[in-house]
């Protein structure tokens, strides 16, 4: 007879402890002197290339139109370029070896990604690795070096405090899902959140509310102790990256699942529709699915109703 699953709380999923045995803390230091110093020039260059790329494809552009169209022509090369250098090889320079499972279906069959857990700060370049324009934080907008590849991606961006900017965004996503221009596929981290990958917290339901068919794609981390990056840790983001760069070998898996096509009822109720993707992951991933959020976001739910 099996044992019962212990009851998740809040506090099990959003905190993390760094925890490191003698003989890791002896290769990270022996391994720093050598890789440390490549790879963060390797990472730096690469940033370049990216806001390079990512410049250049927004050269001359027109801000008030610039997101009612995909992008065609030079500016398409420019954009794919964005998404090989802020994907494939940035994690190559951070010494990621990235690993695709299943394959990714074309946006005809699913115009949503549907992607969990969102465990860590690398999570940002599993997009480019989908070639893929996220729903992301109006905050992003402001930040150094970032805002152009996400200007170039098309990414829709939401204020989760305004009323009226999220239900601009999940206009967006609604007219983007059921285009028939040659969008990219819109890619949603559908917790919202970072956690620890414990379980899958309560999926937000802005990716089902178009009512057609998505990709659920996992993603796992082969040290998820040096990646994991949620709300209550005690080391910096500092820490993180400078272990994950003295560390030899690093590996990322992408996990691309069947397409999930709802049927009437689920397309009729977006919740439940987000409930059953919810429990196809978190199957997949062999962790609870949950009914777990942020408090932040219940207050702000509360808001909008």
């Amino acid at each position: 007879m099996s044992s019962p699953q212990p009851v998740l709380t809040p506090a099990d999923l959003f905190c993390h402890q760094l925890s490191l045995s003698t003989s890791d803390k002896l290769r990270f230091l022996l391994c720093s002197v050598f890789l440390v110093p490549v790879r963060l020039c390797l990472a730096l260059l690469v940033a370049f290339l990216i806001w390079l790329s990512s410049r250049l494809g927004l050269l001359y552009r027109d801000t008030d139109t610039w997101d009612n169209r995909p992008q065609q022509g030079w500016r398409k090369v420019c954009q794919n370029c964005m998404w090989t250098t802020s994907g494939y090889i940035i994690f190559w320079a951070l010494g990621f070896r990235v690993s695709i499972v299943g394959q990714q279906a074309p946006r005809s069959q699913a115009p949503v990604l549907i992607v969990a857990p969102h465990t860590s700060f690398l999570d940002v370049f599993t997009i480019a690795l989908c070639y893929s324009s996220p729903v992301a934080r109006v905050e992003n907008r402001a930040t150094p070096v970032l805002w152009a590849p996400q200007a170039v991606g098309n990414t829709i961006f939401v204020d989760r405090r305004s009323v009226h900017s999220r239900q601009e965004a999940m206009n967006a996503i609604l007219a983007r899902a059921r285009s028939a221009l040659p969008w990219p596929q819109i890619f949603i981290f559908s917790e919202g959140t970072t956690t620890n990958g414990r379980a899958l917290i309560r999926f937000q339901t802005g990716g089902f509310k178009a009512g057609m068919p998505v990709q659920p794609v996992t993603i796992q981390y082969s040290r998820p102790d040096l990646t994991t990056w949620t709300r209550d840790q005690q080391h910096r983001f500092i820490h993180s990256i400078l272990l994950i760069m003295a560390n030899p070998v690093n590996q990322v898996t992408l996990h691309f699942l069947p397409v999930y096509s709802p049927d009437q009822e689920e397309i009729a109720n977006p919740v439940l529709y987000a409930q059953n993707v919810q429990k196809m992951m978190a199957e997949s991933l062999a962790v609870p699915a949950t009914d777990i959020q942020r408090a932040e976001f219940v207050t702000e739910n509360k808001k909008v109703t």
